[in-house]
């Protein structure tokens, strides 16, 4: 008995040693979270479900971030709540523990680390629906057109909130058909042994309905007749969710209004049929101006205004003039006449003469002239536009250009006239800055030929990029490729629609249309084939700076549509990018690899390469 005093004695001074070990770092700053165990959920979507939060030295240092203190109460609940979360993921066997943590008394700051054992998923059995409501909906002919949109199907891993979105497409799908009141409920049978659930979506699909009358309130300048013409919907017909919505999405395009609002006032008490409807609209103001300054590397000081007339002569048109200066485009005038719903609701027509002077560094140009594009959206993410145009250039010939051996003028005047087809289909998201998500835009120009100006060409061209998040970093990719055609015997092609490559958009070893062929001055001639190549990866560092590291590839030859890739000249580097509404500042520095002739280059600018 005596014997096992010391033992206990030892035991209970550990305990004790410990509780004071868990005081004393009590309300020390936690400096970083990481995961172990983690085999399907992302650290990004993990660190999201707690409730404490880390904040790195850099961030507390230059954004004055509070960070969460350490507390034990907190640190059980979000334990808690991991689990919890990583059970709606599908993983109902999940368990979540939490190392001791590394403290660091001096710096009195906490490193925290959770291991996640997920355990087995539990997996989609099988899916089926079942009406509880007599209709005349053929509830398997349903199915068979609406299970291909739904998040969970056979085979996938089971998620609480893929089973709502669920649950509500199934809902909006039947009042697509007139069942306005429809409800959509779900049995799960869960099945232990097979680590399976079995779903079965239970509809009561209500009565069929109709649209009854719409009321529109809020406008000032425009029209009540004019935002009835919008409607997708007649008053009588049979009630149509996506129809209200497209209503609504159509008169936001117009760009006249900052709300629109398109309520049906159904009553779940009395599911009265014919249902009313209230539309309403807050105008946009009629006139706005947008101005900024900025500075690159490559246009220098830079400066633009964006002035813009909505409701012109009525209806949805607009008026745009849009000003700049650079370095690189000295001045630009460009005003553009824009009438939305041009023959199709999804079409518009817009008229653009404009006037302006590039200096790039292969070439100086003045231009004026007139753009007519007519352009069709087939959805929010495909649009094609078909443009006639009519220019006229003069370029200024640099001394001794050999392409001009024979002229006495240094300035040498030239039309073009053609039409232009571009196709771009992009659901890459966010806009500034994509983590996710392709891009592919296509274009083909027909310069003379039947609209008969001084040189005939074609040119054909197309830009790939694509965007995947690898936890909390993004992988992006880039792929453009290009060739010109000429059908004169001189094979003369217009320098402005020449191709350069190299840049901050481009290949950032070298400078701004450094790569290709050359006069023998030593400025950018211009190629009739061009083939680039970006890959970019993209993390987070603290509050609104990230890092890049990207390595490129590219060139331009003299000759059409040839592409030698022994030629492809090569840079890697990285970069900084600081967060703004307006979209990313950049720094990038580019070194030239295997080419010892070639130093590093830096360049500022706004936006993401590509």
């Amino acid at each position: 008995m005596h014997k096992s005093v010391p033992v206990i004695f030892l035991f209970l001074l550990n305990i004790l040693a410990a509780t004071q070990l868990l005081q004393g770092q009590e309300n020390y700053e936690i400096r970083r979270i990481t995961f172990t165990g983690n085999k399907t959920l992302d650290e990004s979507v993990l660190t999201e479900a707690l409730a404490i939060k880390k904040v790195s030295y850099l961030e507390k240092l230059f954004t004055k971030s509070e960070p969460s203190l350490y507390n034990q109460e907190l640190l059980d609940i979000d334990l808690e709540r991991l689990t919890r979360f990583c059970q709606r993921e599908g993983f109902l066997d999940a368990s979540v523990t939490l190392h001791p943590p590394k403290v660091n008394d001096n710096r009195q700051v906490v490193k925290l680390n959770f291991t996640i054992d997920e355990g087995q998923p539990v997996l989609i059995d099988s899916m089926n629906l079942r009406l509880t409501e007599e209709s005349s909906i053929d509830p398997d002919s349903l199915w068979q057109k609406i299970s291909r949109k739904l998040e969970l199907s056979a085979g996938k891993r089971f998620r609480d909130q893929a089973l709502l979105n669920d649950v509500q497409l199934l809902e909006d799908a039947f009042r697509n058909l007139g069942h306005a009141y429809a409800k959509t409920d779900y049995q799960l049978k869960l099945k232990p042994a097979q680590q399976a659930v079995a779903i079965t979506y239970e509809v009561n699909p209500g009565p069929l309905c109709h649209v009854g009358e719409t009321s529109i309130s809020g406008y000032k300048n425009t029209s009540e007749r004019f935002i009835h013409e919008q409607l997708e919907y007649e008053e009588g017909q049979l009630y149509n969710k996506s129809l209200l919505d497209k209503t609504r999405k159509d008169l936001y395009q117009l760009q006249l209004f900052r709300v629109v609002s398109v309520l049906p006032e159904t009553d779940a008490a009395t599911r009265k049929s014919p249902i009313p409807v209230k539309l309403y609209v807050e105008e946009a103001p009629r006139v706005s101006t947008r101005f900024g300054l900025g500075y690159g590397t490559e246009d220098q000081f830079r400066t633009f205004l964006d002035l813009n007339y909505r409701g012109f002569l009525s209806g949805a048109r607009r008026i745009n003039l849009y000003l700049k200066h650079s370095a690189l485009v000295p001045y630009s005038a460009s005003l553009r006449w824009i009438q939305p719903q041009f023959l199709t609701k999804n079409s518009s027509l817009t008229f653009n003469p404009f006037i302006s002077r590039n200096t790039e560094p292969g070439y100086e140009t003045r231009t004026y002239g007139l753009n007519v594009p007519l352009t069709y959206r087939f959805n929010d993410q495909l649009t094609s536009s078909l443009t006639y145009y009519f220019e006229k250039v003069q370029q200024t010939i640099e001394a001794e250009d050999a392409e001009f051996k024979d002229m006495e003028s240094r300035k040498f005047p030239y039309n073009k006239s053609g039409v232009l087809l571009s196709t771009v289909f992009n659901n890459a998201r966010p806009q500034f800055s994509p983590t996710h998500g392709q891009s592919l835009s296509v274009g083909f120009k027909l310069n003379g030929h039947l609209f008969g100006t001084d040189f005939n060409y074609t040119r054909l061209w197309s830009d790939f990029r694509s965007y995947h998040k690898l936890g909390d970093w993004v992988l992006a990719f880039r792929m453009m490729g290009g060739g010109i055609a000429s059908a004169d015997s001189s094979q003369f092609i217009p320098v402005e629609d020449r191709f350069y490559s190299g840049g901050s958009n481009s290949v950032r070893g070298w400078n701004r249309s450094e790569l290709g062929p050359k006069r023998e001055s030593g400025t950018p001639l211009g190629g009739k084939s061009l083939l680039e190549s970006n890959l970019e990866l993209r993390y987070p560092l603290f509050w609104r700076l990230s890092g890049v590291a990207f390595l490129d590839a590219g060139n331009v030859w003299a000759n059409s549509y040839n592409y030698r890739l022994n030629d492809l000249a090569y840079a890697a580097g990285g970069g900084i990018r600081i967060d703004t509404p307006i979209g990313p500042i950049r720094f990038d520095l580019g070194f030239p690899v295997w080419n010892e002739k070639k130093s590093p280059q830096f360049f500022i600018s706004v936006g993401q390469a590509f």
